[in-house]
């Protein structure tokens, strides 16, 4: 109960933030301020032409979109390999160092064992071999003595297979690590590669036509009216109760960062997020631990039918998956979409290419959403 009071009492400044974001984006900009339409009136023929042109273009776009998020989320990924990588080598390090002193520390007294026998004629093998008083006692020092052996060469044997075995990890630690390093290097490439292209045909699509141009600013304004219109029943609750925002859940919290750049790897609202980035910066404020990964963070948690989707759910696209956002109900979900873009609202029906969804065992946020922007940013 208390946790919910708090969560109520910071709800209000979260929905002024996200109010302020959506103005930010223009997801509430008057009719006068969307681009205007043609003046000149199009006939049917040229205006399929146009349409036509301005699909293949968006297509190939969203291809390279595609490309490029599935880039990105390897990247992440040889990022996580390249972290776990270095701990086993820094691991490796240490259980040798471990191993070695522990042998040499066998040996010392081994050494010091056998250097007392030598003193000691009482405790020299041979002396204990001649003080025997019988056949019977013979046998049985005799089996005495070659125990010992045998357990003095089986710590040593242990000790050195421990040593060599340490050896190994270390060097199969750093050849992982050398590896990571060098995906990672192929993956920037290919992000360079990829951003390069997504620039050309970005510039092809600014040199269209004006009528392209128009046909497309009608389209994003429609898109963005939806979204606004959405965004405003999401922060009013809407009457049937099916869509609404729930103070101090991941929704809130995913809500609270409208607006944030995407940014290649980014995890943070200071920094920018990519798509994994920002569902794993959402969850770690609700008590989860998730990898900067979505093909990852697709392998965790509860599998949810698309029937049984509920908001705080995570849905997952491609096919290797490559792209992740929070669903927030009524068939919206938000997301840090490509390059280019910020945190948005997008429509599930929009997408060909969903993989499926996963629950997490979140709770309850009780502060304000990390570096979240204030209204007077």
């Amino acid at each position: 109960m208390r946790d919910a009071m708090i969560s109520q009492r910071t709800y209000p400044r979260v929905a002024a933030a996200l109010v302020a974001s959506a103005l930010a984006l223009g997801l509430f900009a008057p009719a006068s301020a969307l681009p205007a339409t043609p003046a000149a009136p199009v006939d049917a023929e040229r205006l399929a032409s146009l349409q036509s042109r301005v699909d293949a273009l968006t297509a190939e776009l969203d291809a390279l979109d595609r490309d490029l998020g599935i880039a990105a989320e390897e990247w992440n990924a040889a990022r996580e390999q390249l972290a776990l990588a270095r701990a086993r080598a820094d691991a490796a390090v240490i259980d040798l160092a471990q191993a070695e002193v522990a042998l040499r520390e066998q040996q010392r007294l081994l050494e010091e064992r056998a250097a007392a026998i030598y003193r000691n004629g009482a405790e020299h093998p041979l002396a204990t071999l001649l003080g025997a008083s019988s056949l019977s006692d013979l046998i049985a020092r005799l089996r005495f003595l070659n125990a010992l052996g045998e357990a003095d060469a089986r710590t040593v044997a242990s000790l050195s297979s421990q040593r060599d075995y340490a050896r190994r990890t270390a060097e199969e630690a750093e050849a992982a690590a050398k590896r990571a390093e060098e995906l990672e290097f192929e993956l920037a490439a290919r992000k360079i590669e990829i951003e390069l292209r997504i620039q050309e045909r970005q510039e092809l699509l600014a040199n269209a036509q004006a009528e392209v141009l128009a046909l497309l600013a009608e389209q994003s304004a429609a898109r963005q009216a939806e979204e606004a219109a959405f965004l405003r029943r999401l922060l009013a609750g809407s009457q049937d109760g099916t869509v609404s925002v729930q103070p101090g859940s991941p929704v809130e919290t995913a809500l609270a960062y409208l607006g944030v750049p995407y940014v290649w790897g980014g995890e943070s609202p200071t920094a920018g997020f990519d798509c994994s980035g920002l569902v794993m910066y959402v969850f770690r404020q609700h008590g989860v631990q998730l990898p900067h990964y979505s093909r990852a963070q697709f392998a965790l948690g509860e599998r949810v039918t698309p029937a049984d989707l509920k908001p705080g759910d995570v849905v997952f696209f491609g096919s290797p998956v490559y792209h992740v956002g929070i669903y927030v109900g009524g068939g919206w979900f938000v997301h840090a979409p490509r390059t280019g873009d910020v945190v948005r609202l997008a429509r599930l029906a929009d997408r060909r290419d969903y993989a499926g969804a996963r629950r997490y065992e979140w709770s309850m946020r009780t502060a304000p959403p990390a570096g979240a922007r204030s209204t007077a940013d």
